[in-house]
């Protein structure tokens, strides 16, 4: 229930109080569980309430279902959960979409490109290639294992993965380069396994730097 504490007739802006009742206060605290801002419920609510005078007042229309939740969950994001990527587990197990739609959305979202988690993908894909690089030249020359440690087992996030295949399709298009892709031994909604070769990994470095 909402008490005005400004009248609607007034030319200023509305301060209201809410207050959720209890069976949807749990909702927002399964959801947000994992969240430390104490501010959490203020700003959904305040988005809440937003997107639906947005709506009434005709200043907001989405095309359909798909592209009314990417809108809402890409501003929620950047409201309450800046710095997280957008994850299929996270729709699924907390916001509870369905296992279609939560693969769509998620997959829709990290294709939009924010440069906060673009850069921090750089950065975990650059680290996890050179400690490869670094624990394979650390061996003995004459160690026996040097040729089944130069093909490597790398833990990708989704994004990092798409990163190093961007970084291999600018070098390939920009000329001979010997250079494959990596060997993906498993893939999951949220993460890739990949072996890929510890010279090609020298090879790409710079090239991911400039993506």
């Amino acid at each position: 229930m909402a008490k005005n504490d400004t009248a609607l007739t007034s030319a200023k802006g509305l301060s209201i109080t809410l207050t959720i009742d209890p069976d949807r206060a749990d909702i927002l605290r399964r959801a947000f569980s994992d969240q430390k801002d104490p501010d959490v419920a203020a700003k959904i609510a305040q988005l809440a309430t937003n997107e639906f005078i947005d709506l009434i007042g005709g200043r907001k229309r989405y095309i359909s279902l798909s592209h009314q939740y990417i809108e809402w969950l890409q501003e929620l994001y950047a409201t309450v959960m800046p710095g997280e990527e957008y994850t299929y587990r996270r729709l699924l197990d907390k916001f509870n979409f369905p296992p279609g739609t939560a693969s769509y959305v998620s997959r829709v979202l990290r294709q939009r490109q924010n440069t906060t988690l673009h850069q921090r993908a750089k950065e975990g894909l650059t680290t996890k290639l050179r400690k490869e690089i670094s624990d394979y030249e650390a061996l003995p020359k004459n160690d026996p294992s040097r040729i089944s440690k130069k093909q490597a087992s790398i833990k990708l996030t989704v994004r990092e993965h798409d990163l190093l295949q961007s970084a291999i399709d600018q070098l390939l298009t920009g000329g001979d380069v010997d250079i494959a892709y990596p060997q993906v031994t498993f893939r999951g909604r949220e993460f890739v396994i990949a072996n890929y070769n510890v010279d090609y990994m020298n090879i790409v470095l710079p090239e991911i730097a400039s993506l």
